[in-house]
């Protein structure tokens, strides 16, 4: 939420007041309600902002309509009183007419996830009918929509990123497009973020834990004099500095031998495969 409206609620907000110029496109606009009305024989909406815009498109068609205000067991329901569907039904397959029916139908039935959160884009419908008629409207304006049936109803649905700001800016929602957009970075820069530490975190977890293991030889390697003089010289300096810098990374330990980072772990990976080797024998005469 964003103070008192959703997301949803201010894309609805920014589209309900432009009433479209042509008169194809303003009853395109209340078809597109009609397709998303799951009242049989009615026009019904229970968002007051889309009963208001499609009464402002009917009124400048000349089309008299009312809305009745009726109780329901949820939600009070807004009904277009006057207007038979096949008044407004074109059908029109206009690309501006698309537009329009999009936009009568997001404003009657559509929801959209909050800007920072995952691409989503909804649009439930009366039936399979006029969710295909929705998806085709969709696919003409090269937005990737599909068709799924839910809880008994038919939605819309369009789930990334790039088509759901190109679904925004289709039916006119310029403002809730660079509101999507810039949620958008911010996610992804949230979970690049979060990426990078994660990765440094098991890193350091990996690290330290080789760090353990080779004070741990050294200290095995120690005890047993015999196999501690025994080691190369190179070996015992790496186990010498280890034991002084045990906080260290490889890439120090081997500026101060003066060798390669690859030398200076493969001396390390040589300490711990001795150690190994001297706790094998002890436990042998044991």
């Amino acid at each position: 939420m964003d103070g008192a409206q959703s997301f949803t609620q201010r894309v609805a907000a920014e589209l309900a007041p432009h009433t479209p110029l042509l008169a194809c496109c303003r009853r395109s606009l209340v078809e597109g309600l009609a397709l998303v009305t799951t009242t049989p024989g009615a026009i019904a909406t229970t968002r007051p902002v889309a009963v208001r815009a499609a009464m402002q498109a009917l009124h400048a068609e000349r089309i008299a309509a009312h809305v009745s205000r009726v109780g329901a067991a949820r939600r009070v329901q807004y009904v277009l009183v006057g207007v038979e569907t096949e008044v407004i039904e074109t059908r029109s397959a206009r690309v501006c007419c698309r537009r329009s029916r999009l936009r009568g139908a997001f404003l009657g039935a559509g929801r959209l996830v909050r800007p920072d959160g995952e691409p989503y884009l909804e649009i439930g419908c009366a039936d399979e009918t006029g969710a295909t008629r929705l998806v085709d409207d969709f696919a003409v304006l090269e937005v990737t929509a599909r068709t799924r049936r839910r809880r008994g109803r038919w939605v819309v649905t369009v789930r990334s990123g790039p088509d759901v700001g190109a679904a925004l800016s289709s039916i006119g929602a310029q403002a809730g497009r660079l509101s999507f957009e810039a949620g958008r970075v911010i996610r992804e820069v949230r979970s690049g973020v979060n990426r990078r530490l994660n990765a440094e975190t098991a890193n350091l977890r990996r690290t330290a834990a080789a760090g353990v293991r080779q004070l741990e030889s050294i200290a095995v390697l120690e005890a047993d004099m015999a196999r501690w003089q025994a080691l190369p010289p190179a070996l015992r300096e790496a186990a010498a500095l280890r034991a002084r810098h045990p906080d260290d990374d490889l890439a120090q330990l081997a500026e101060r031998a003066g060798c390669s980072r690859p030398a200076m772990a493969g001396r390390l990976h040589r300490l711990v495969a001795a150690a190994g080797e001297a706790g094998d024998r002890v436990r042998a005469r044991r």
